[in-house]
């Protein structure tokens, strides 16, 4: 029997659009149900590594489900009621996320760490309130693949910002698609479908371009971000769910056999995306596929009959769980991130704090989100003062989690937590966006009286973070200092690629940056580069640029590295400019300094971490090692290695009791970093001096 049929006519002469006969079906919310326990398990730690593409899963339902709504409306009175449609979406939508944004930025003033994390999920929760998270995750990395996501209490919110803006485009290109057909010709119907195909593809394509090849990404100009949080890269995913809507009278006739299989084999594509989909994987592109088709085919099936997998999505426990999908979308993600906060060396919070979030996730269904959508006096004016509240309250509620702090810190605390936030002058400055050297701005001058010479610091953030004891160094030994770093750039001559996309303008910038730096002739070049993320890290790949071999292995990269590297140092000693190597101090790839701001206002020294020397080194020793060759073949470059002043009795340390040596997982705090002023000053006194007295005295011989 099927379970779908054409719609009557409303209006008569009108095409009919061909509708499921209820917008309500058990085997779709059995589907949320699957979705949500996708996210909730990948999010949970547990070995689901493409869970987090339960957010397509979502998606596509999205896309079927409005559809569906539109056009039954469409057919009945040939009209969409935009008021109407935005009215039900804000009392669907907003109470429940303004509660938990709310709820989440009062206990994040307790719960999480004042260092960074309390100052992200304060800005993403203001973007999410006003529905554009997506965006402003898209614009400051901190996101399911980027370092250190569980700093940010309100990441979740990237999806529902998209789907929000979803439902604020959608209905309005469905109607006037709608009222551009021509009744008599019966062109409606297959106007507004022409629409949707041409505006699926167009955004499958942006989407594949910017994902799945290097050179595709370089047509477009934006990368995998783009793609993931951005709508117009992941519009298709709901278009293929309002296509199949529209399709879903001919989809209804299918016999009971096929659809038991095709949701048989869609089942398994969502599974085989859950299990086989990981963070290495270039997403959304063409793996996308996999959810989203998998997801079409389920629906096909439900929408032809109840048998098969359509029975088991419509069980009332798998119902159940998907009317919750929605509430415990919203609350999981912040308490796993208070639980790892509170409770660090225990993983296996995460899962608890999942689990637990279920209580708050039907207190807000049963007494919020359930009660409000189905109070049909909340439309018109009454809806946008609804929507008006939903937006304000949490914002103000950030915006003062922004800018409190707990009562009573005394001022060592404060004074300590100054120190670990401070930024390097560098960046202060604004001398770490690859600013020209031609046109490098006195900010970035640290002059001297009768200076010697220039003393010039370059590469990306790993050497921003020496800038201070860089400059003093030099200024005590006599010269002039400069820097110029670019952060994500490293200084070598090597082109890579994350994701599958390349950094082809990094390339650029080292390039003409040595063309600068022979142009200026320094005394000395101090070069410093997070070597290990490209060399050791997984999902990097690097290119010779001579002659286009990709490698992935992480003894390739660095010989790669290694040789990409030494041409820069050479290139620099044919004319006769010494430099330095500054080396990538020991890292801890997997800390973040996120302890509960409970026990950074008792105890703040607990939010540090340590590993062994050997450890380090391991991840460390291929791209040093490779360094250390680069610098043996070149006679006017040296490295140095301050490993030793973090690394103490075999162990690496991020902090010293109350004194920090680290501001974050790969960077020197500001005060630390001073402190080895009078080391640069050694190497700058040994290196740029001896070099000057060589040349004068071969230009006396």
């Amino acid at each position: 029997m099927s379970r779908t049929a054409p719609v009557a006519a409303g209006v008569q002469g009108e095409p009919r659009v061909e509708q499921p006969r209820s917008t309500r079906r058990a085997d779709i919310q059995g589907l949320r149900a699957v979705a949500v326990l996708m996210v909730v398990a990948f999010h949970a730690g547990l070995p689901v590594p493409g869970g987090f593409t339960g957010v397509d899963v979502f998606f596509v339902i999205s896309g079927f489900v409005i559809m569906g709504m539109l056009g039954q409306e469409l057919e009945t009175s040939s009209r969409i009621s935009l008021a109407a449609f935005y009215a039900r979406r804000i009392r669907r939508l907003l109470p429940a996320l303004a509660l938990m944004v709310t709820v989440v930025a009062v206990l994040s003033l307790f719960l999480l760490s004042p260092l960074q994390p309390k100052q992200m999920t304060a800005k993403t929760g203001i973007a999410a309130a006003m529905f554009v998270a997506n965006v402003f995750l898209y614009r400051n990395p901190s996101g399911y693949f980027d370092a250190g996501p569980t700093s940010n209490a309100l990441l979740n919110t990237w999806s529902l910002s998209l789907e929000e803006q979803f439902y604020l485009v959608f209905p309005a290109l469905v109607l006037v698609a709608w009222m551009l057909g021509r009744p008599s010709a019966g062109r409606r119907t297959g106007n507004v479908r022409a629409v949707l195909w041409v505006a699926t593809l167009g955004s499958f394509a942006l989407c594949v371009a910017s994902t799945g090849s290097a050179a595709g990404a370089e047509v477009t100009g934006i990368g995998a971000r783009f793609a993931f949080y951005m709508a117009p890269a992941r519009a298709w995913e709901f278009g293929a769910g309002a296509l199949l809507a529209l399709g879903a009278t001919r989809v209804s006739r299918l016999p009971t056999r096929a659809a038991v299989v095709l949701g048989s084999v869609g089942a398994l594509l969502i599974a085989l995306g859950a299990v086989r989909i990981t963070e290495s994987t270039p997403f959304p592109g063409y793996a996308a596929l996999i959810p989203v088709v998998g997801t079409c085919l389920v629906l096909a099936a439900g929408t032809a009959t109840a048998a098969g997998v359509s029975a088991g999505l419509s069980l009332g426990p798998m119902t159940r769980l998907g009317d919750l999908s929605y509430s415990w979308y919203l609350w999981h993600w912040p308490l796993i991130v208070f639980a790892l906060a509170a409770w660090p060396a225990v993983p296996q919070v995460a899962l608890v704090a999942a689990l637990g979030s279920l209580v708050p996730a039907w207190w807000s269904y049963r007494f919020l989100e359930n009660p409000l959508r189905g109070d049909t006096r909340i439309v018109g004016r009454r809806a946008l003062v609804v929507a008006a509240i939903c937006v304000s309250v949490p914002v103000l509620a950030c915006v003062v989690l922004a800018r409190t702090r707990l009562p009573n810190r005394s001022s060592a605390t404060q004074a300590r937590l100054d120190a670990l936030t401070e930024r390097h002058a560098d960046e202060l400055r604004g001398c770490g966006e690859g600013p020209s050297l031609d046109q490098l701005p006195p900010a970035c001058r640290w002059p001297v009286r009768q200076s010697r010479g220039m003393v010039l610091l370059v590469g990306d953030s790993n050497a921003g973070h020496f800038t201070e004891p860089a400059a003093r160094g030099a200024n005590e030994a006599g010269y002039t200092f400069e820097v110029a770093t670019k952060h994500g750039c490293r200084m070598a001559d090597v082109l890579a690629a994350r994701g599958g996309v390349e950094d082809r303008g990094c390339l650029e910038y080292v390039r003409r940056t040595v063309e600068q730096i022979e142009r200026r002739r320094p005394s000395l070049v101090l070069i410093g580069n997070s070597s290990p993320g490209l060399v050791s890290s997984k999902g990097v790949t690097l290119q010779d640029p001579r002659n286009g071999a990709w490698v992935g292995s992480t003894n390739g990269k660095a010989r790669i590295w290694g040789q990409g590297l030494g041409r820069v140092l050479a290139e620099l000693g044919d004319e006769g400019i010494p430099t330095v190597v500054l080396q990538t101090v020991p890292q801890f790839p997997d800390w973040q300094p996120n302890c509960a701001a409970i026990r950074v206002e008792l105890r703040p020294r607990s939010c540090g971490t340590s590993l062994s020397r050997a450890q380090a080194d391991e991840y460390r020793g291929p791209a040093l090692a490779a360094e250390q060759r680069a610098v043996d073949g070149v006679t006017t470059a040296r490295a140095i290695d301050f490993a030793a002043a973090v690394c103490e009795q075999g162990r690496c340390v991020t902090n010293s009791g109350d004194r920090w040596y680290y501001r974050d997982q790969s960077h020197l705090s500001v005060r630390f970093s001073v402190s080895l002023a009078d080391t640069i000053r050694g190497v700058v006194e040994d290196t740029a001096t001896h070099a000057g007295e060589s040349a004068v005295g071969s230009a006396t011989a």
